[in-house]
């Protein structure tokens, strides 16, 4: 099982159980929810967001592939899925950009 995608043979791997890592996400992941759900958040908040992950993602596997490292399950610049996924991502930030500026 790999837990560590571009470096899977990295020396801490043991340090830090599965089962903790997952957990971890999915707690980040229940809060992001309440908050979003608690906090009503406006187009501008969302946009941001969005444009603050699209960058952290493209910037961290960046900074992953330049250290050396090579995706093990296939998230990486040369895949075709990626672009897709990145062309969707910017598409759907335009659209809600577009939105954004009509509201005002």
């Amino acid at each position: 099982m790999l837990v560590y995608d571009y470096f899977p043979d990295i020396p801490f791997r043991e340090a830090v159980p599965l089962e903790l890592l997952i957990v971890a996400m999915l707690v980040l992941f229940m809060v992001t929810v309440y908050r979003n759900r608690k906090y009503n958040t406006n187009q501008k908040t969302v946009f941001r967001s969005q444009v603050f992950f699209l960058v952290y993602i493209v910037a961290l596997m960046t900074i992953l592939t330049a250290l050396g490292g090579e995706s093990q399950i296939g998230i990486s610049f040369d895949t075709g899925i990626f672009w897709a996924a990145l062309a969707v991502a910017v598409m759907e930030i335009s659209f809600l950009w577009r939105r954004m500026q009509q509201d005002r």
